[in-house]
């Protein structure tokens, strides 16, 4: 059985591309850009419907090769990562001298960037991946999580009632213990994927009121100061909950129109494609520039050394391991091989 794979939805990429460049303003602190957590909460629900939908399209083809699935995301989202952390040890006592830089480096290449950044003081040149650390786990979680949902009676119920308590979990841990627990913990941050797994499991039709409504909740957010100190509770709760309430819908609504929209146009497809280097790679630029200079300048060297970064890792690392990777983990396309003592199948029936 060869692994399935979607359509090509452009749209979905222009949401990637919209998320990156939100981000990298932020980091930058491009003014109008104080809520710019907005790109990471939209990243998270397009992961859990991208995943989501993969993993639903193996459920309809028998089973999910878990093993396969696996091996899948590794050489996807590895080798990128690993060049950024090589680089980073290899620059950082001339850049980042002060830095644990082999503290930094096994948190980053081991996903728990998210809860050692939420329980401690860390330098941010590679905290940056600790949403690479929440999309992990979920990737980790989901094949196996996946099927026992399908075989309850109500999933959807699962799911809305699994969002409402994370994210009264995550205001409560917000209030007891402070924002930065709240933001930046797994358990406490799902609720987006969780999101984007109603998504991709129940497509809806959004009229066009509710798309209008959801981008002007991202751009209210977007343009709001980041809090004082003291609403920085508010800013770990309510101000996500909107963000990703308003990305579901603008990412059920891209699902269902790929093409015709300002999302789908080629220049947007194609950064959304290069998404992950520009965001492995932004940050690394801001630190080693300086937090000194004004954000206008600092956006004029991060996006471009980004973009060039990510143009490499793209085309001489992320695509050709791709080009292996199919050929060896869809063993029913030419030249590939099986992986069936690897793979566990997880069978089961929709109870639909």
């Amino acid at each position: 059985m060869s692994s399935p794979s979607l359509p090509y939805n452009p749209a979905l990429d222009g949401l990637r591309a919209l998320s990156i460049l939100v981000v990298i303003a932020f980091h930058c602190l491009v003014p109008g850009f104080g809520g710019g957590h907005i790109g990471v909460d939209l990243f998270f629900v397009l992961s859990g419907y991208l995943i989501t939908a993969l993993l639903a399209a193996e459920v309809r083809q028998g089973g999910i090769a878990v093993g396969r699935f696996y091996a899948r995301r590794l050489l996807r989202l590895y080798p990128p990562l690993l060049v950024l952390v090589v680089a980073y040890l290899a620059l950082a006592p001339l850049l980042f001298p002060q830095e644990p830089r082999w503290t930094m480096a096994i948190l980053a290449l081991t996903y728990v960037m998210d809860y050692a950044i939420a329980f401690n003081v860390l330098p941010p040149t590679l905290g940056v991946t600790w949403s690479l650390g929440i999309e992990e786990k979920f990737y980790l979680l989901w094949p196996v999580l996946l099927p026992m949902l399908l075989r309850a009676r109500r999933p959807m119920h699962w799911l809305l009632g699994a969002f409402l308590v994370v994210t009264a979990w995550r205001y409560a841990v917000a209030v007891q213990w402070g924002w930065g627990q709240a933001y930046f913990r797994f358990d406490t941050r799902v609720t987006g994927i969780v999101l984007g797994v109603i998504a991709a499991l129940r497509p809806t039709a959004m009229p066009r009121w509710v798309v209008l409504a959801a981008w002007v909740a991202m751009v209210v957010n977007l343009a709001l100061p980041s809090l004082p100190f003291q609403w920085l509770t508010a800013g770990a709760t309510v101000r996500v909950t909107v963000a990703e309430i308003a990305a579901f819908v603008l990412v059920s609504h891209a699902a269902a129109h790929p093409t015709g929209s300002w999302l789908a146009q080629p220049l947007m497809a194609w950064l959304g494609r290069l998404s992950y280097g520009l965001f492995l790679w932004h940050f690394a630029a801001i630190s080693a520039f300086g937090r000194g200079h004004g954000p206008w300048v600092l956006l004029a060297v991060a996006l471009p050394f980004a973009l060039a970064m990510a143009i490499v890792c793209h085309y001489l690392i992320e695509r050709p391991v791709s080009r292996w990777s199919r050929r060896r983990f869809m063993p029913d396309s030419p030249g590939g091989s099986s992986t069936a003592a690897t793979d566990i199948r997880v069978r089961h029936s929709t109870g639909r």
